[in-house]
């Protein structure tokens, strides 16, 4: 799968009777897909050990099969009829955003309309069970959108010892000083400014922005409701950042924040907006799993199936996004930090073949990680002119079809090689 990340299974398998031991597999009553991800779980966290601090992304993306209406196990996953179900990954980064690996993932379909209440405890769960996984000696922060602005989320990372940098929905009930959000931050102050890059969009390029800062350290109110579950007001920091003077024609960007982590200076305040940044890296994940890996196209007649089947693929999206920001933050470091001997060495003769015919020598030492992956971008049609930027995602995933062939010829000639990372 791993070789031919938007192929079909059938053409993945490459025969029948390959095919027929994917089915069977995913098919397995004792193969479930949180056991198909313990292991890749487990590499997650021997990349964490050692970091003082880990971020990560949660998110809900909606999963459909509407042109495979017979899978059983489907359900409603909007207002259109479309049917599907719903996937919730969390995504571990280091401190520059590089993704380490997912954490936990959870799947379900809804009956019907099902209570948004219920759903919504997926966000504290996954704070609970990511505190659990993660060392206890590296401090863990845990990025949601504004579906993560839940009272029971601040409640549980205040409980737990994780730290939550979520971003505000609400104009929610204050103790103290200010009666509510709104009013805390007119009153905040404002600290200074901050540079970030805005991704790109689907209708938009890639661009910088200047924002303006403020931050006030608030108490939060429990809902009336829920104040004999949640007796105390919740310490936290709001991080309010807004573009001043965004391009014609461009909406301007802007976030009010809500979280644990310290925001009284200028410093701390673009330290938690800058971090919360990176909480499109788990859009992006998304992305690669459903435009790259093309999982939507799965047709394994149950909800069972294609969730371990997409527990698979996650690690195949992980790794292109791996590739793809790792090589940014370590542009030289040795490539063999993600690429085995014969994968490199199988890129250097798909690039150069024509030299290599013409008597250039192949390299003693690995290159620099930044000029493999350039090199796998060009296998997948990035021309690398100066205009093109970085390569991304897309470019990757096609050239990881062509490294495949390039890592099998190098293998066939030269036996004792590594095959593969995996």
């Amino acid at each position: 799968m791993a070789e031919h990340p938007n192929e079909s299974l059938p053409h993945a398998a490459g025969s029948w009777g390959e095919l027929k031991g994917i089915y069977r597999f995913f098919d397995n009553a004792r193969v479930v897909h949180d056991r198909i991800l313990l292991s890749h779980r487990k590499a997650t966290v021997d990349r964490i050990k050692g970091k003082s601090i880990v971020l990560v992304a949660q998110d809900t993306t909606t999963l459909s099969f509407t042109t495979h209406r017979a899978t059983e196990g489907l359900g409603p996953v909007g207002s259109d009829y479309t049917l599907g179900f719903f996937y919730h990954p969390s995504l571990a980064m280091d401190i520059s955003g590089v993704p380490l690996g997912l954490l936990t993932a959870r799947f379900w379909a809804r009956e019907g309309e099902e209570p948004r209440e219920k759903e919504s405890q997926r966000w504290v769960d996954t704070i609970r069970e990511v505190r659990g996984i993660v060392p206890q000696d590296t401090r863990v922060v845990v990025i949601g959108d504004r579906e993560s602005d839940i009272f029971a989320v601040f409640a549980e990372a205040h409980k737990s010892g994780a730290d939550v940098l979520v971003r505000a929905t609400h104009n929610r009930q204050l103790a103290g000083e200010w009666p509510d959000l709104a009013a805390a931050i007119e009153a905040a102050p404002l600290l200074g400014g901050l540079d970030i890059t805005v991704p790109r969009g689907h209708e938009s390029p890639e661009r910088q922005a200047t924002l303006a800062l403020q931050a006030q350290q608030v108490l939060l109110q429990p809902p009336a409701a829920q104040r004999k579950q949640y007796p105390d007001p919740i310490p936290l920091s709001v991080v309010c950042a807004y573009e001043l003077h965004p391009p014609e024609g461009e909406k301007p960007v802007g976030w009010i924040l809500l979280t644990t982590l310290p925001a009284a200076t200028a410093e701390e305040a673009a330290l938690a907006l800058r971090w919360y940044t990176y909480r499109w890296r788990i859009e992006r994940f998304n992305y690669t799993l459903k435009s790259g890996c093309q999982v939507e196209k799965l047709q394994l007649e149950t909800r069972r199936r294609l969730e371990n089947a997409i527990a698979a693929y996650s690690i195949v999206a992980w790794r292109l996004l791996y590739l793809t920001y790792v090589a940014r933050e370590n542009p030289d470091a040795p490539c063999s930090l993600v690429f085995s001997e014969a994968e490199w060495k199988g890129l250097y003769l798909a690039i150069y073949k024509k030299r290599m015919l013409n008597g250039m020598q192949m390299p003693s030492e690995p290159p620099k990680l930044s000029t493999a992956v350039l090199w796998l971008a060009r296998l997948g049609g990035f021309l690398a002119r100066k205009s093109d930027g970085e390569p991304g995602v897309k470019v990757l995933w096609r050239g990881f079809q062509r490294l495949e062939l390039a890592t099998a010829f190098w293998v066939v000639a030269h036996p004792s090689s590594e095959l593969g990372k995996g």
